[in-house]
């Protein structure tokens, strides 16, 4: 059995594509169609080569050989990705297929995960956006985090189940101006269309803490429980022809426990202060989604899209030193309405246009209510003082043309991933927070903890705010480009492009994006293809400096700052200070700031190995000019730091754009079949990243000297290697492995105190620099086993099949280290306090037919 799916090189699946099977003599054997989903399956008659052709009108055929090694046995299966048709065909082939190695869709350093991909690896819950995030690079993600792209527009979350997802893509096409984000700054995900045809997939995983192993600094194992409902279910609407639908349900509930590890003030009963507690932490998220698709004619088809989500979670934010007090509880629900049309114009041009209406409604409620106590470097106690409520209205909407003339492919597109409008009912801080510091003598001895000083009541540190609640901001963000793929040669392509951003904030307007790649197949008989290119990015903000500006920037959200230096503090404040009477603090842009922007260029050489695989090995680098940061330009002025230059303001926040970042990474990766005992992929990155700055909310140490903060990049792991792989897929006896090693991340060493009188407390030692130490390094081997049986074996193509599985994550329950107490003054300093899950069992069912 040969199975697969056909889309364009957007993602977009194929309908009603012609599939011909012919053997080695080019005999026709088998003709099918691929259906509304884009897939197909066609049977071969005996063992032995086979070619796949795939043609339909408009697009540019595609062929590919495949060896089949009984006719009971499944093939691995085979995925098109078609080209606009060109009136002239220019293309390199390997031996016995057409296979365009200049396009992107043949990129040897492009992460896959296919839908078989997930039924057969070890995937943690079924979620697969996280196990490829391991393929994100955290110098491409900006102030906004990594991008999600969900069949060609941007989203929040994944909009379907698992099992309604095609396949998972990252670095598809690294310098294309079509996208935001570089090639490994963003997920694309490709999700099943609807079928003209019944089928059906239906999930259950269940996890249990009597299979795991307990976790590090638990006092005992905990009760903890996952279960996950999940499936789809496609076919025709009515038994229409012509009109399908697409239903996929996500239903998770787990009973978790968070680990409290910290040290609080001893009492008779607890004479040490050791503070070690398993707290509940239980979650419910129920998604679903309903696709209906509809194919007006064969050059014409569309589909709308509603999907929801509504997820809870309990004691939030609790855990290693953050008390069962200082949590909080969420709620997330989102309500998305997708509408597709693709329009095949003429034989060598394809439109395709999206439009994405959203609301969001995200509750933050405090556990308990009372003053937030941080005690540097011991607990965060009191209240979490998070109470709010965000709500917001969102469009996207996205409009691509591709236009195929001689050797030009083109495509002009216009996104627009924001035009929202966003309320906030801020009603955090409102009983204040206080800090604790240490107090150290001349020499750097410890004189009162933490601790005595919050058992004495003497803080080093306060705020609170208060005021107007309720803010309604907008947030824009317009995309456009243009980008040419020409065939100069049948082996080399070049592929120049420009791309055009604007966004409200910063609102700079020149913002224009020149991109640039190319391929060279440098031997056709090897399939050896050297890629390299080079490009601008811009940043993007997102909606976290708009909401401060709304709040601060007039002062409509009273926010008070106050520091032992200026004056001395007591515990309640109301004992010593009139609040009503303090400066408020304010944010302000500094002008001339504009938007950061990154140059990356790079050269990658790939090779073919084993029956389908491809080996690459790249360098690039990056170069970021005008990262944001924030100064405090009211900061005291030394020796002594305790007099602000404008005693009417607290703290005088500046955005600037002055931070530098440079970084560098070499890349191994491998992809594909090897043989047909293993199929995967894998990835090893030598990487190094050095900046100033730690995003737009980071201050320096000393607001009148932040170039000295070079160091580097609090994201930067300087090894990362990790494997996805099947060994003996579709077999009984198989298994799925992953394997993953990365080195630990940097950390400042901090003092806890307050040394610049500023109230950020990110002081550290005379003569140490930002970033000098190295967190704990990180290392675990996930196996999956599963099977599936057919139930009607003499109809294998057509049999409903029951399958089992069981996978267990860190088998070698190695223990991982997930934080250290930075802080130099507590007894715990640069001791792990925290630690990542430890080895989990899972378990799986599966029915599909």
């Amino acid at each position: 059995m040969i199975s697969g799916t056909v889309a364009d090189s957007s993602g977009a699946i194929i309908p009603g594509a012609e599939i011909d099977l012919t053997d080695a003599t080019g005999a026709t054997v088998v003709k099918t169609t691929t259906d509304a989903s884009g897939a197909f399956q066609v049977k071969a008659p005996r063992a032995g080569n086979y070619n796949v052709q795939v043609s339909i009108n408009g697009f540019q055929p595609a062929t590919k050989t495949v060896t089949v090694t009984s006719s009971a046995t499944p093939a691995a299966p085979v995925s098109f990705t078609l080209a606009v048709a060109e009136a002239v065909q220019q293309v390199t082939v390997n031996a016995g297929s057409q296979v365009d190695l200049t396009s992107s869709d043949s990129n040897g350093n492009t992460s896959v995960m296919s839908a078989s991909d997930m039924k057969d690896l070890p995937i943690f819950d079924n979620d697969y956006v996280t196990a490829m995030s391991s393929f994100l690079d955290g110098g491409s993600e900006g102030t906004s985090g990594s991008g999600l792209m969900v069949d060609g527009m941007e989203a929040n979350r994944a909009l379907v189940s698992p099992s309604a997802v095609q396949e998972v893509r990252i670095n598809q096409d690294p310098y294309s101006a079509q996208y935001f984000w570089p090639g490994r700054g963003q997920i694309d995900i490709i999700t099943k269309q609807a079928a003209d045809a019944y089928h059906g997939e239906f999930n259950f995983t269940f996890r249990d803490s009597a299979m795991n192993a307990q976790e590090d600094f638990s006092p005992s194992k905990p009760y903890e429980q996952r279960q996950i409902y999940e499936g789809s279910l496609t076919g025709p609407v009515a038994h229409s022809k012509s009109t399908m639908f697409l239903f996929s349900l996500n239903r998770a509930v787990e009973d978790l426990t968070a680990v409290v590890n910290a040290t609080v003030a001893p009492t008779a009963e607890n004479p040490d202060g050791v503070y070690n507690e398993n707290v509940p932490a239980p979650t419910t998220d129920t998604e679903f989604s309903i696709k209906i698709g509809h194919q007006f004619t064969d050059s014409h088809s569309a589909s709308v899209m509603y999907s929801f989500q509504n997820a809870h979670n309990t004691n939030s934010g609790v855990g290693n030193q953050t008390l069962p007090e200082a949590g909080y509880d969420t709620q997330t629900r989102e309500d998305d309405l997708t509408l597709h049309d693709n329009y095949i114009v003429s034989g060598s041009m394809l439109n395709e246009a999206s439009l994405a209406l959203e609301r969001s409604y995200d509750p933050v409620k405090d556990v308990q209510e009372g003053p937030m106590l941080v005690v540097s470097g011991n607990y965060t106690g009191g209240s979490a003082q998070a109470d709010q409520l965000n709500t917001e209205y969102n469009l996207r909407a996205n409009e691509m043309l591709t236009w195929t003339v001689g050797p030009h492919t083109l495509k002009f597109g216009v996104n627009v991933p924001h035009f929202g409008r966003r309320v906030r009912d801020d009603m955090t801080n409102e009983d204040g927070t206080y800090t604790f510091s240490p107090t150290y003598a001349a020499d750097g001895s410890v004189i009162a903890t933490s601790i005595e000083n919050q058992q004495a009541g003497v803080p080093s540190g306060f705020s609170m705010a208060n005021g107007q609640t309720r803010f309604v901001y907008h947030q824009q963000e317009v995309g456009a480009f243009v980008q040419d793929q020409i065939k100069l040669k049948p082996w080399f392509s070049v592929t120049p492009g420009l791309r055009y951003d604007w966004q409200t904030f910063p609102g700079d307007t020149n913002n224009f994006s020149p991109r640039i790649s190319f391929a060279w197949v440098w031997d056709q008989k090897h399939e050896m293809v050297l890629r390299g290119g080079a490009g601008v990015y811009f940043d993007r903000s997102g909606s976290g400096p708009l909401i401060d500006l709304a709040r601060y920037q007039d002062a409509k959200r009273r926010l008070m700052e106050l520091s032992s230096n200026q004056e001395t503090l007591c515990y309640p404040i109301t004992n010593c200070i009139d609040t009503a009477t303090l400066p408020v603090s304010y944010v302000e842009l500094q002008q001339g700031i504009r938007t950061p922007y990154d140059v990356e260029y790079g050269l990658t050489l790939e090779r073919k190995v084993g029956e389908k695989g491809v080996v690459s090995v790249g360098g690039r680098i990056s170069r970021w000019t005008g990262l944001y940061r924030s100064i405090d330009e009211n900061a005291p002025l030394g020796p002594d730091y305790t007099t602000r230059p404008n005693p009417n303001i607290s703290q005088l926040r500046q955005i600037q754009s002055e931070g530098k970042q440079i970084g560098s990474a070499l890349d191994i990766n491998y992809r594909g079949r090897f043989n047909k005992r293993f199929t995967g992929f894998a990835w090893y990155t030598l990487a190094n990243s050095g900046n100033n700055t730690d995003g737009i909310s980071w201050f320096p140490e000393n607001q009148r000297d932040p170039e000295a903060e070079w160091g580097p990049s609090s994201w930067e792991q300087r090894n990362k290697f990790g494997v996805y792989g099947a060994i003996n897929p579709q077999h009984l006896l198989n298994l799925g492995v992953g394997v993953f090693a990365n080195s630990g991340k940097p950390w400042s060493i901090l003092t806890g105190t307050d040394a610049y009188g500023t109230d950020l407390f990110n002081a550290r030692p005379d003569g140490v620099p930002r970033n000098s130490e190295i967190g704990p390094d990180y290392a675990d081997v996930d196996l999956r086993w599963g099977y599936d049986f057919k139930l009607q074996p003499k109809e294998v193509d057509k049999s409903p099949t029951l399958g089992f599985s069981v996978s267990s994550f860190d088998v070698l329950n190695h223990p991982n280290g997930s934080y250290v107490d930075t802080t130099e003054g507590s007894t715990d300093f640069g001791q792990v306090t925290s630690a990542y899950a430890p080895r989990r069992t899972q378990l799986a069912m599966r029915f599909q037919f």
